[in-house]
């Protein structure tokens, strides 16, 4: 059961990584024109820096101690899904500014 549970995710992961990146080399990846494959690969790398200046930031904020101290006894329960969540809005909004970007 858990080498079904296994193929399953990574089929799952395949899928996302040929759809986001919209490349060919992935089986189940979709089949976008090159514009498109631009459009993508850009959201990806702008999502991936926006998130890299979040970790940066909060790098920041623990070295320099500069938490707000209203938030310090607020239970964050999670905060990987938080920046997983800011990873793949980021990566849309991205994608729909490239897209408008470049069908003008």
């Amino acid at each position: 059961m858990k080498i079904f549970f296994m193929l399953i995710i990574l089929l799952v992961y395949i899928s996302i990584i040929g759809y986001f990146t919209g490349s060919k080399d992935y089986f189940l990846g979709p089949n976008d024109d090159e514009r498109k494959k631009v459009i993508k690969q850009k959201s990806v790398v702008q999502s991936w820096s926006t998130i890299l200046l979040f970790l940066l930031t909060n790098f920041l904020f623990d070295l320099f101690n500069l938490h707000d101290e209203r938030l310090s006894e607020a239970p964050f329960v999670f905060p990987e899904l938080f920046y997983l969540i800011i990873l793949i809005l980021s990566y849309f909004i991205f994608l729909l500014i490239n897209s408008r970007k470049m069908s003008a």
